[in-house]
C-alpha cells in the first residue's frame, strides 16, 4: 500500500517517541540520563538537577550527525547498486521509493496518526504496550536484515542471490532465509536482555530502514512536515493536561518500556549503575527526511555537497540539536527538541534553499540514475 510505511513510520516514532522519555517531566527529549541498569524493567530516569553537562551530550549530537549522513546518501544510492540508468535494479528501486513518497496531504495523516496512536496508548496502556512491543520486534527484524544485507549479500560474491518463490510473497532470495533467524535472535536477546548496546543497532537499524523507505516530494511537503511535528511536540507536551486531565506524554512515556533510541552512556556519571543520555528515534528520522530530500537536491543539481542545501540543513540540525543538549543537560528542564530542530533548519537549510530557489514542483524528485529522465520533475 502506498502510504504503509508512512503510517507505520507515524506509529512507531509517536511510540517511540513517547518511549524515548520514561520519566515524570520529559516528554520527548532530546536527551535523557538513566540511573537504572538497562536490562531491567524499571524505566529510565533523568539525571538529578545537581549534576553537569558531560560531553556525551556532545557526542550525541556527533552520533546522530553521523547516523543522519549515512542514511541520506544510502537514501541517495544503496549500496553496490547499479545505478546505471537502463539497470532493471534501478527501475525497482525507483518503484519502491516512489512507493513510499510524502506528499502534502499525507504530513496531516502522519501527525494524525501519530497523535491517535499516543491517544489509544494513553487510555488502553496494557494492551497496546503488548501490541507495540510486537510491532517493534517484527519491524526490527526487518530493518536489521535490511540493514546487513547488501554487505553480505557482496562479502558472499552473490551466492546465495537466487530466488525461491514463496506463496503471497513472491520471489524471495535465498540469503534472507540463511539471514532471517539471526535477525530474530538479535531482537529476541534484545528482549530478554534490554542491552544498551543490542538497543542501539536495532535502533540504528529503524532509522535507516524509515530514512530509505519514506521520502519527501518537496520542500513544501518537507516545512509542512516539521512545522507540523514542532506543533505535535508543544500540544502533547505542554498543552493535553489541561484537556485530558493529564499530560498524555508523560502518562504514557512512564507506562511504555519500549527503548526506541540511541542511548550513550555518561562519562563523568558517578554511582556503580551506568547512566545515559539519548535521543528519541523521531529527532533523528523526522529531520532526517528533510536532509535526504536536500542531499538528492544537491546531487540533481550538481552542487557541491559542502556548499549546496545538505551541508546547510545539516549545519542547521546540529546547532538545534546542540542547544537542546546543552539546555537539558544544563538545566534538566523539558525541552521537546523540534522547537530547536525547526528554527534551526529555517535560519540554515531555509535560507540556502531561498538562495538557490531550491524547491521541488512535481510529484516526484528524481533519483541520481533517472536524472535525466525525469528532469522534468524538478523545477529551480
Amino acid at each position: 500500500m502506498r502510504h504503509g510505511s508512512i503510517v507505520l513510520l507515524a506509529i512507531l516514532l509517536g511510540a517511540g517517541a513517547v518511549a524515548a522519555s520514561q520519566t515524570a517531566n520529559h516528554p520527548r527529549p532530546a536527551s535523557l540520563h538513566s540511573t537504572t541498569p538497562l536490562n531491567s524493567n524499571a524505566p529510565v530516569k533523568t539525571a538529578s538537577k545537581s549534576s553537569h553537562l558531560d560531553p556525551s551530550n556532545f557526542l550525541v549530537v556527533l552520533i546522530a550527525a553521523l547516523i543522519l549522513i549515512y542514511g541520506a546518501h544510502r537514501a541517495l544510492r544503496p549500496p553496490f547498486l547499479d545505478m546505471t540508468q537502463s539497470s532493471a535494479e534501478v527501475m525497482a528501486y525507483e518503484e519502491a521509493a516512489e512507493a513510499g513518497e510524502m506528499q502534502l496531504h499525507t504530513t496531516f495523516m502522519f501527525v494524525i496518526v501519530a497523535s491517535c496512536s499516543l491517544v489509544l496508548i494513553f487510555y488502553f496502556m496494557s494492551a497496546m504496550s503488548i501490541l507495540i512491543t510486537v510491532l517493534f520486534s517484527f519491524i526490527s527484524s526487518l530493518a536489521l536484515g535490511a540493514l546487513v544485507y547488501p554487505y553480505v549479500d557482496r562479502y558472499t560474491d552473490h551466492r546465495f542471490s537466487r530466488e525461491i518463490d514463496v506463496a503471497y510473497l513472491g520471489p524471495i532470495p535465498v540469503l534472507v532465509f540463511i539471514m532471517a533467524p539471526v535477525c530474530i535472535i538479535t531482537v529476541v536477546t534484545w528482549l530478554l536482555t534490554k542491552s544498551w548496546l543490542l538497543n542501539n543497532l536495532l535502533a540504528f537499524s529503524l532509522i535507516i530502514f524509515f530514512l530509505t523507505s519514506v521520502r519527501l516530494s518537496s520542500l513544501k511537503v518537507a516545512s509542512s512536515l516539521l512545522t507540523l511535528a514542532f506543533f505535535y511536540d508543544i500540544f502533547w507536551v505542554f498543552i493535553s493536561s489541561s484537556i485530558f486531565g493529564k499530560n498524555v506524554m508523560v502518562t504514557v512515556a512512564t507506562g511504555l518500556n519500549v527503548p526506541i533510541k540511541i542511548l550513550v552512556p555518561l562519562m563523568m556519571a558517578t554511582g556503580k549503575s551506568m547512566q545515559f543520555t539519548l535521543i528519541g528515534l523521531g529527532d533523528i528520522v523526522l529531520p532526517g527526511l528533510l536532509l535526504c530530500f536536500s542531499l538528492r537536491l544537491d546531487d540533481h543539481k550538481g552542487i557541491d555537497k559542502k556548499s549546496g542545501y545538505f551541508a546547510a540543513t545539516m549545519a542547521g540540525y546540529c546547532v538545534g540539536l546542540t542547544m537542546c543538549e546543552v539546555i537539558v543537560g544544563s538545566l534538566h528542564v523539558a525541552q521537546p527538541a523540534m522547537i530547536y530542530l525547526v528554527p534551526g533548519y529555517r535560519l540554515a537549510g531555509g535560507q540556502r534553499a531561498r538562495g538557490g530557489q531550491g524547491c521541488v514542483g512535481g510529484h516526484q524528485v528524481a533519483p541520481p540514475s533517472g536524472r535525466q529522465r525525469n528532469a522534468a520533475s524538478l523545477t529551480s
